[in-house]
């Protein structure tokens, strides 16, 4: 699984960690990209990180699923 398929999928599959990315940064679902989710100056690579880091913590993903990236 790919990085952005990873937040994808966290964010289709949590509520919570959907409602935490729209509230407290202002980004939704589809302003994630396959750019953006590895620019760690201008795009969303921190929050992606934080997004996978949450999505593994309530279950949503697998952590040896993500052993394709780091």
């Amino acid at each position: 699984m790919d990085k952005l398929e990873a937040v994808q999928r966290t964010l289709r599959f949590s509520d919570t960690i959907r409602q935490w990315v729209e509230s407290e940064h202002q980004v939704y679902f589809d302003d994630f990209d396959n750019y953006n989710v590895e620019d760690y100056e201008d795009g969303y690579g921190d929050l992606a990180d934080q997004i996978i880091q949450k999505g593994i913590k309530e279950n949503v993903l697998d952590e040896e699923d993500l052993q394709d990236f780091s």
